[in-house]
């Protein structure tokens, strides 16, 4: 491989890193939106509800225009800021949750398998170029899947289940490892983990706010 393959690849892979910020970024944006739009269509019923008479676009330009205060829409922005903050905080338990699982290191390792999926990993880390070794799970099921997750380098984390790692042999498993970290490497797990969660946690005030009014 020539220098300028070298040089292309290592363009190619901060574009990569650079374009799924801003995909995050504007994935955070539009559920700050959509908050503040669903907030504020409650702030219009409930005012109609409370002035029969009034239309809508009477109830939009009071609204608009702070004739009244708008506690749906300020509620539900201070909803979407604790979300935000609950999916960057507590992501690697949502993650997880509701699944029997337990963390890997080089001390806790309880068995020649174990140890062997936390030495691919640091393999793995290495070859990928990054600087920290993320956190190893396993998950104590029987059906195959493997991921990466966390809003950067620092605070990845990759996962395995049980069944898939003991049909895999050593040279499987650091594919399916590196396959992972290169979703660290190039920013992916910071937007995956933005888009489901975030998602996942708008369903549930909708559905809420559905059920409630």
């Amino acid at each position: 491989m020539s220098l300028n393959d070298y040089e292309r690849q290592g363009s190619d892979w901060r574009a990569q890193i650079q374009k799924n910020q801003r995909k995050t970024y504007l994935v955070v944006a539009l559920f700050l939106i959509i908050y503040v739009l669903v907030g504020f269509i409650v702030d219009v019923v409930l005012l109609q509800s409370q002035y029969t008479n009034l239309t809508t676009e009477n109830a939009i330009y009071a609204l608009t225009h702070f004739l009244v205060i708008p506690y749906g829409t300020l509620i539900m922005l201070g909803i979407a800021g604790i979300s935000l903050l609950i999916t960057y905080a507590l992501y690697d338990r949502i993650m997880l949750l509701g699944t029997e699982y337990h963390q890997v290191t080089a001390e806790t390792a309880q068995n020649l398998q174990e140890k062997q999926l936390y030495n691919v990993v640091e393999e793995m880390t290495v070859a990928a170029g990054l600087h920290y070794i993320p956190r190893v799970f396993i998950i104590e099921a029987d059906y195959m899947n493997a991921f990466a997750s966390g809003y950067s380098e620092r605070s990845a984390m990759v996962a395995i289940t049980r069944g898939l790692m003991q049909k895999l042999t050593r040279a499987e498993l650091q594919a399916v490892m590196a396959h992972e970290l290169s979703h660290i490497r190039h920013g992916d797990i910071k937007l995956t983990l933005t888009v489901a969660l975030l998602s996942n946690l708008l369903l549930i005030v909708v559905d809420i706010l559905f059920y409630t009014m």
